[in-house]
């Protein structure tokens, strides 16, 4: 009896460890890849081009939790999107933030490489002392000329 069991079990579990391998290797990783080429096109507004590229940073639990507003000729207005925070895991937005930090590097980064550099003012509206509103995370404006392609952007 014991000899049947384990042949059974083990038939079954190279049924389907042979599916998985099955399974991942038939996913085709260019759609996964899509976004990233997409950042690479050229836009006729340098924000649009910086942006691209900001709006694909690690974020916790991949929530994008961002909205973007262009104003003027040169500006970028960040604000949090209250409905893709993380209450349960992240009460006091700390992971969210960090989030948004690297947004706004990529953004730099990006702009780097056009020729163009950013200019930040954090939390222009102030901030809430244990956890994120609906104030803006960042007004962004981005200055022509001036600057080098940032080295971390080229690789």
């Amino acid at each position: 009896m014991r000899r049947r069991q384990f042949l059974i079990g083990a038939g079954s579990t190279a049924c389907v460890l042979v599916g998985a391998g099955a399974w991942v290797s038939s996913r085709d990783i260019e759609k996964a890849r899509a976004p990233w080429r997409l950042g690479d096109r050229t836009f006729d507004d340098p924000r649009l081009h910086a942006l691209a590229h900001a709006i694909l940073a690690p974020n916790p639990h991949n929530r994008q939790p961002w909205l973007v507003e262009v104003r003027d000729d040169d500006r970028i207005i960040l604000w949090p999107d209250l409905n893709r925070l993380l209450p349960e895991t992240d009460p006091p937005n700390r992971q969210i933030v960090i989030g948004f930090g690297a947004f706004l590097e990529l953004l730099r980064q990006a702009a780097t490489m056009i020729g163009y550099d950013i200019e930040t003012v954090p939390f222009p509206e102030g901030s809430a002392a244990t956890r994120l509103d609906g104030r803006m995370i960042a007004d962004i404006r981005l200055i022509p000329g001036g600057t080098t392609p940032d080295a971390l952007a080229s690789s």
